[in-house]
């Protein structure tokens, strides 16, 4: 800080009490002396630095509080200048645009919505018809005949896959112990500081644990799959065989279609709505653009960073001005 050059003699021990005693003060907010704009007055016998650095943060204070009367004036001054531009002929052409505008497409918008209401009670029937139809089938023959066998799938292959999971689970059981030990001897040698080449050994000794869990499982678990797979090709043939029931059929056809149409009709809404959206963004560009406006907010710009600029100063030497006093410079 620049007043520093003024520091000299330590400050006696009377004037280190008055200090003491002002760091018990409080503002008016209630935070502690030093916060907000609250400003430490002198000690009683102030040095050259103390009355320096006083001095400046007062400056910097005044220089933020008209900083801030300026700013509130140029926020004034750009709501003058949106209220001056709306009747500048720019701005008035893009008003009537956008008036002209929303009447060509508030007929359009209202059919395409009443079009869209009635697109979604088609897509909800038509689902509940689909579901009726796939019950329906249940009792059609071919139906019946892949869920049989479906059943004797799942009959023949109960077995199978217990054993495999029974397989699944005793390789588990081998390997994990392996693999627990090797995890337990790394961290222990980790632990206590062990050298490199035994750290690298307990984790080579890890990572074959690992292998061979992995290894030993490739056998029992493709086994399941293969144990498994006619049910699932029971599954996907019972499927097959409700969707191809000609009842089932013609409702998928139907709500496909119906959600086709509500598809179409929300394009048509939001290309009806682009017009009156193009026209809003030239509205606002056109206010934006008045020789006015942009002018008040460059104002507003500057005179923002200028306030920004004297709030930082003023903490600075507000923070300098409080640490020399603490100092007792």
């Amino acid at each position: 800080m620049a007043v520093n050059r003024f520091r000299s003699r330590p400050r006696s021990k009377k004037r280190r009490g008055n200090f003491e005693t002002l760091e018990s003060r409080k503002v008016l907010s209630g935070s502690p002396w030093g916060g907000g704009t609250f400003i430490p007055p002198l000690p009683a016998n102030p040095t050259p630095v103390d009355q320096a650095a006083f001095a400046l943060v007062n400056t910097d204070l005044a220089t933020v509080q008209a900083d801030k009367a300026t700013v509130f004036k140029d926020f004034e001054a750009l709501g003058a200048a949106y209220q001056a531009a709306l009747t500048s002929a720019p701005v008035m052409s893009a008003q009537a645009a956008l008036t002209a505008a929303i009447a060509t497409a508030k007929p359009l918008i209202q059919a395409d919505l009443t079009a869209i209401q009635t697109d979604r009670a088609a897509v909800h029937t038509a689902a509940e018809a689909v579901e009726a139809a796939k019950e329906a089938a249940l009792s059609t023959a071919p139906v019946q005949a892949a869920e049989a066998a479906l059943q004797a799938a799942r009959t023949a292959a109960a077995p199978l896959i217990q054993a495999d999971r029974a397989a699944i689970e005793a390789v588990y059981m081998k390997d994990v112990p392996a693999i627990e030990t090797a995890e337990h001897q790394l961290r222990l040698d980790t632990e206590n500081g062990a050298p490199a080449s035994t750290i690298a050994a307990d984790q080579a000794a890890l990572t074959a644990a690992k292998n061979a869990l992995t290894a030993d499982l490739v056998a029992p678990k493709a086994q399941l799959a293969a144990d498994e797979a006619p049910i699932q090709a029971a599954e996907a043939a019972l499927q097959a065989a409700i969707n191809a029931d000609p009842g089932v059929t013609a409702a998928n056809a139907t709500l496909t279609s119906a959600q086709a149409a509500l598809t179409a009709d929300k394009a048509k809404l939001a290309a009806d709505e682009a017009p009156v959206q193009a026209a809003e963004v030239a509205l606002e560009a056109a206010i934006n653009g008045d020789p006015g406006v942009v002018a008040a907010k460059a104002a507003l710009a500057t005179d923002q960073a200028a306030l920004t600029a004297a709030q930082t100063q003023f903490k600075t030497d507000l923070a300098t001005y409080i640490a020399d006093l603490k100092a007792g410079i």
